[in-house]
């Protein structure tokens, strides 16, 4: 996994590239190359004596796709949202018990615009998204969550307290969709409402963001409550 990881942050890179990178021997690390180019997950060029992902990530993909149905069923109305609103409007789904991960997205068109990357992991405690899975996760999940991941700062700014954390988590709850205005790291504006399975639990977090001058304090009202009635 962690040459898997490599190569998609590293394209066309030698046998030698991906061993000094991760520190393990060449000759382990050739044979790992190997095995998965022979299964697919990975491409090796020939002429450079490089390699790179491979198609067959493409049907591992599809069959998780399969499975985040409900995703592909709010692609309409994240298009619809977006058009409307021109708003980056993107899908975060729980990757791991303490990562959450972007499923989809849809950008506005214009060249200055909010740009998230599918596939972006990051901290379940991290920003705009991982405030909505906090704030409607069970609240014994949440308060161990704190304790075993621990809260992160911006660029040059020191963490938020617990206090005031639990504090911004209680009035998500109360409102529905929580609220991000003048992010100290991209001077951007947000709002993340939650999506729930079947028994009330949290499954996605639909946000949508936009850059101060576009979206001010005052016009992010306008967005939120449509964002927090999310599609089934």
């Amino acid at each position: 996994m962690r040459v898997l990881r490599f190569l998609q942050r590293h394209r066309n890179a030698t046998v030698t590239d991906v061993a000094q990178a991760l520190e393990v021997g060449t000759s382990s690390c050739y044979a790992i190359l190997k095995t998965l180019q022979a299964h697919n997950p990975v491409a090796f060029d020939e002429r450079a004596k490089t390699y790179s992902p491979g198609l067959g990530l493409l049907e591992l993909g599809g069959s998780v796709s399969r499975d985040f149905a409900s995703v592909h069923k709010a692609r309409i109305q994240l298009t619809e949202y977006t058009r409307r609103t021109g708003l980056t409007t993107f899908v975060v789904a729980r990757a791991s018990h303490e990562h959450l991960l972007v499923v989809d997205k849809e950008e506005p068109g214009g060249e200055v615009r909010i740009s998230i990357a599918v596939g972006t992991r990051f901290r379940i405690t991290e920003g705009l998204s991982g405030r909505c899975f906090m704030a409607f996760l069970p609240e014994d999940e949440s308060n161990a969550l704190l304790k075993s991941v621990g809260l992160y700062p911006f660029a040059g700014m020191p963490a938020p307290t617990v206090t005031a954390y639990r504090k911004q988590l209680r009035a998500a709850r109360e409102n529905g969709y929580v609220v991000l205005i003048d992010s100290p790291v991209s001077g951007s504006n947000g709002v993340a409402a939650p999506i729930f399975d079947r028994d009330g639990r949290i499954l996605f977090g639909v946000a949508a963001m936009g850059l101060s001058p576009a979206l001010s304090a005052k016009a992010i009202q306008r967005p939120a409550p449509a964002c927090a009635a999310p599609p089934n």
